[in-house]
């Protein structure tokens, strides 16, 4: 059997998620031991003796100290707040291959890889992680500064990484630009009237130019780093070299080669299409979420067979109200309620 996030797969049984500690005594090799309320003890390493070792996950300061180490297949998080309410030790997965929406997570899995850390308004964190084994993108809130009930990660969006176009093209610029060249005679006739037909078919360009952007984005963005990238403000300028429209302008207009690398010349020294497109990156929610994807996430975070079946036909995919679920099920709308309720709790644990 497979444990995971405080349940036993197969079991009926599942152990408490948080805790609660009756009394700790101090050992001398850097362990505490702490004896539960339910008669049983458990040892606890020290945070200073984790933080120089291998197993060493996280560690958060604030109203006291949070910190989180390997143990098996598990993470071992421990919170020692100033108030009896942030003082408890929990164990949560070590590896995660779907989570939701909304859920809290005390520790980012060990499986997942950071794509792009985003310094948002104010002191706002997020990071944006890859799961390899489901193959989505996971946005979550990164916590600054706050106390420690609080100092979670938020599963905010699930889906694919999203990188587009934040910006436009200065087409009246153009129309300005066709007008003062029309008559210098180093300019050809064809050129100019290059010009204004992508003046002309400027609506099929900028869909061509946006979706091109789209398409090479990511790829500048993360594809040749080993380690996060680091944007401010949900927006980057990814591109390491000018970015190409010699192919969209061809592909657009009919024209002879000459004529075309004259068209791309203006438009660059024109700034009519930006050199380094500015883009806006963040994961769209629900895209890419391959089957089964949801019942798995709601099973690695602890929750029954039945809650899950009632929390996604009623509150994840909304397709009926509380009580004609009950009614469908034969089943009292108060158990629905219950159910659905216990799963937001152990997603918000």
């Amino acid at each position: 059997m497979r444990r995971v996030h405080n349940q036993t797969v197969g079991d009926e049984e599942a152990e408490t998620s948080i805790k609660g500690s009756a009394m700790t005594e101090s050992n001398t090799d850097n362990t505490s031991t702490e004896a539960m309320t339910d008669g049983s003890t458990e040892t606890i390493r020290d945070s200073d003796e984790v933080r120089f070792s291998n197993d060493d996950v996280r560690h958060y300061s604030a109203d006291g100290h949070l910190y989180a180490y390997r143990e098996n297949d598990e993470h071992v998080v421990v919170s020692r707040g100033r108030e009896s309410r942030d003082r408890w030790t929990k164990r949560v997965p070590a590896e995660r291959d779907a989570v939701l929406a909304g859920e809290h997570l005390w520790t980012i899995p060990e499986n997942w890889q950071h794509r792009v850390k985003i310094k948002g308004p104010a002191e706002a964190s997020y990071g944006i992680y890859h799961i390899p084994e489901s193959g989505v993108d996971v946005l979550v809130t990164v916590p600054n500064k706050t106390q420690l009930v609080d100092a979670w990660y938020g599963v905010k969006r699930v889906g694919t990484l999203n990188v587009t176009y934040d910006g436009g093209i200065a087409w009246d610029k153009l129309d300005t630009t066709i007008e003062s060249i029309r008559d210098i005679e180093e300019i050809s006739d064809d050129v100019v009237e290059a010009l204004e037909s992508l003046h002309c078919r400027r609506h099929k360009f900028e869909r061509k130019y946006v979706k091109e952007i789209g398409r090479c984005g990511e790829d500048a963005l993360v594809g040749h780093t080993s380690g996060p990238v680091s944007i401010q403000q949900w927006t980057a300028e990814p591109w390491g070299d000018r970015f190409q429209v010699d192919h969209l302008v061809r592909r657009v207009l009919d024209i002879d080669r000459e004529t075309q690398e004259t068209v791309v010349r203006i438009l660059s020294e024109e700034n009519i299409v930006p050199h380094y497109p500015l883009v806006r990156v963040d994961v769209e929610e629900d895209e890419g979420i391959p089957d089964g994807y949801w019942i798995r996430a709601l099973v690695e975070a602890g929750v029954s067979a039945a809650e899950a079946i009632d929390y996604l036909i009623t509150e994840h995919y909304g397709l009926m109200t509380q009580a004609n679920w009950a009614d469908i099920r034969e089943s009292e709308v108060s158990q629905i309620s219950e159910n659905v309720s216990c799963t937001k709790e152990k997603l918000s644990d």
